[in-house]
């Protein structure tokens, strides 16, 4: 029973790019797909239904100097069918994209707005499953969408949560920054540091990410944090990023995340 409820309480980065490294398959763009990585061990793999839910995250590059705010809204219908009660609908994009460029910094909008409809498919006592199919558009740079889907897998046992995703996704407009398909494997691990009290709130976590992109040498990722939950529905996360720990460019990243859950809209 508490796994269940934990399932229902929960997307920025959580942004919901199709790729956990590439964001779409962009060779070198290193923002990263936080809030999938967070259902593996702090988060639920869905909002609770009737609520909707934001995360704002501001991820800044040590390597390149970048700095964007990956942001997403989640929404799970209050109902009793999997597609109306055990799915959440999320829109993410980045609302700030500040990036130097021949020695300027250009700041904007989102190059790119993706879709996601995460599906609860097996929600056990302790072990939790679900697939979502996505979809990103790009604004610019870029012609065509991705398309693809994610598997999660989600176990629960004491104050330990571990997962492992395998996700997958295509170009319809294939070019040197936007890959055919892109494959990729990531696993986590969770451990909240108390039952109970001030340090109940802390849960420090860890992820690898394994992607191999059409035409691109395979890349691994690592990732280190802790969330601190403030209340039943703000929560702050605090974590470290590098990417091409194994393969493909290096890029130390620091993220600053929120997320917000709104409650019962009706």
């Amino acid at each position: 029973m508490r796994a269940s409820l934990c399932i229902c309480a929960l997307l920025v980065f959580e942004t919901l790019p199709l790729s956990a490294g590439l964001l779409g398959g962009n060779p070198g763009n290193s923002r990263s797909n936080i809030s999938l990585r967070k259902r593996l061990h702090v988060n639920t793999l869905i909002t609770e239904p009737g609520t909707l839910e934001a995360e704002w995250d501001n991820l800044f590059s040590y390597t390149t100097e970048n700095w964007s705010m990956p942001s997403s809204l989640k929404y799970t219908p209050m109902g009793k069918s999997i597609l109306w009660g055990r799915t959440e609908y999320a829109v993410a994009f980045d609302s700030v994209d500040s990036a130097v460029l021949s020695g300027q910094r250009q700041t904007q909008f989102s190059d790119r707005i993706s879709f996601a409809a995460t599906s609860v498919l097996h929600d056990g006592e302790k072990l939790d499953i679900a697939i979502a199919p996505q979809a990103t558009m790009f604004l610019r740079g870029e012609a065509g969408v991705r398309l693809g889907a994610t598997v999660i897998a989600r176990y629960d046992v004491g104050r330990n949560s571990m997962g492992a995703t395998a996700s997958w996704s295509g170009a319809s407009s294939p070019s040197s920054n936007n890959p055919a398909g892109s494959w990729d494997f990531g696993g986590g691990f969770g451990r909240r540091l108390a039952a109970s009290g001030a340090l109940g709130h802390l849960t420090p976590h860890t992820n690898v990410i394994y992607e191999r992109p059409t035409g691109f040498a395979a890349t691994t990722a690592v990732f280190a944090g802790i969330e601190y939950q403030i209340t039943e529905r703000i929560a702050v996360d605090v974590s470290g990023q590098r990417f091409g720990w194994k393969g493909g460019s290096p890029d130390r990243q620091f993220v600053v995340g929120i997320t917000m859950n709104f409650g019962k809209l009706q």
